[in-house]
């Protein structure tokens, strides 16, 4: 087995896991109401909602994705007990250690880039679903709750509700959390929407391994690329109002086409599009430690000159501004993630002042290591764009960078 193949991380784990619980019941689930109006709201893509704030070692998530795949395949695919090690080339152990009635006590370890990862866990059936409590080792104590169930239109809603000690793992999550006062609400996020989208992937594809995930390698954004508009809809007014909503919206191909994260803002909305049309804004982001201003040339529209102070990527980059769709967007145009965008949006439509950043930061070409976890685990192409632009919409709205 080639080496990348052993290494795809913590949503071939939920999903191997999920086997050992056996075949869960087809009951009726009842879904998040909130997730599943924002989900039909959404126009396509998936939503990730922060509970804020998150008190350390303890955030919340919650994430859902419509699959065309139906209630039955999905809970079959979770309780493959037969294939479970098939989706979890990254599981090097997974032992049944104890039981209790339904509930099956389970030693786990993860091999993945640059660190192992292990701990117990046990498995517990639900209606529709089941949940996953961590007990002890990494990430514990914690839980993912998964629920399934038909839609109208034929097609399955699937939510998770994830609570997980991200800073009891490794030292490099640690230091990369450490970054921002959101670093734990980021990280979560990031795993739980691949635990979700790896889930969801699977029971679309049960019989072709080689459809399981994205093979079109990463690439720089065509243009018009959808906003960020859809997240001032009232629907994702309750979520935003409870800490901050993102949409993932994923390219035919099944890599990323951009995220979306609305926040709510205590500032007027004219005072929030002038502060945040200023490059000097961009200093709230984790990292970005010199933004200085271009003026214009001869041959030579504005830019802005970016230095980054993040240890083990390179967000060096020159930004030129751009207007698509009537609103103030940033493109680079020189450095290493040359053709990454980010724009903001602002609106009170929903009798609050939201404002909405949108981004493909292209980090599969910012160093090394972005690049093995990509390579590792394709669907953490959107899993990291989706924890960096939350850290940056929220720090840039409410501070908390370092």
């Amino acid at each position: 087995m080639r080496r990348r193949r052993r290494r795809r991380g913590l949503a071939f784990f939920v999903a191997g896991a999920a086997a050992l619980l056996g075949q869960a019941r087809h009951a009726d689930a009842a879904p998040d109401a909130e997730l599943v109006a924002a989900l039909d709201a959404a126009g396509g893509g998936d939503v990730v909602a922060f509970e804020l704030p998150a008190p350390p070692r303890t955030p919340h998530i919650r994430a859902a994705t419509v699959t065309d795949a139906s209630m039955a395949t999905v809970l079959a695919v979770l309780g493959d007990q037969g294939h479970y090690r098939a989706l979890l080339p990254s599981l090097v152990r997974s032992e049944e250690i104890g039981q209790r009635g339904a509930t099956r006590v389970v030693a786990w370890e993860l091999e993945i880039p640059l660190f192992n990862l292990s701990g117990t866990l046990e498995l517990r059936p639900r209606a529709g679903g089941f949940e996953l409590a961590l007990t002890d080792g990494d990430f514990s104590p914690g839980r993912l709750v998964f629920d399934v169930a038909p839609r109208a239109d034929g097609h399955t809603t699937v939510t998770l509700d994830a609570r997980l000690d991200v800073a009891r793992s490794s030292f490099f999550l640690r230091r990369i959390m450490a970054r921002s006062d959101w670093g734990e609400p980021a990280a979560l996020s990031a795993a739980a929407w691949v635990v979700l989208r790896a889930t969801t992937s699977r029971a679309e594809h049960p019989h072709d391994a080689a459809a399981f995930r994205p093979t079109t390698p990463p690439a720089a954004p065509l243009p018009g690329q959808p906003d960020g508009r859809a997240l001032f809809r009232p629907a994702f007014a309750p979520l935003a109002a409870r800490g901050a909503v993102a949409l993932v919206n994923v390219a035919p191909s099944g890599r990323l086409a951009n995220v979306a994260v609305s926040v709510e803002s205590r500032e007027a909305p004219a005072a929030l599009v002038a502060r945040l049309a200023a490059p000097r804004s961009w200093g709230a982001f984790p990292g970005w430690r010199h933004v200085r201003p271009m003026p214009a040339t001869a041959t030579s529209a504005a830019t802005v000159s970016v230095e980054d102070g993040i240890p083990f990527v390179d967000f060096d980059a020159t930004w030129r501004a751009a207007t698509p769709l009537g609103s103030p967007w940033w493109i680079a145009v020189e450095g290493a993630a040359r053709g990454a965008w980010f724009g903001w949006e602002v609106s009170s439509s929903v009798g609050a002042t939201q404002a909405v950043l949108t981004m493909d930061p292209r980090l599969e070409a910012t160093g090394t290591i972005p690049r093995r976890f990509i390579e590792a685990e394709p669907l953490l192409e959107q899993g990291m764009s989706l924890a960096l632009t939350f850290v940056d919409a929220v720090s840039a709205t409410r501070g908390g960078a370092k």
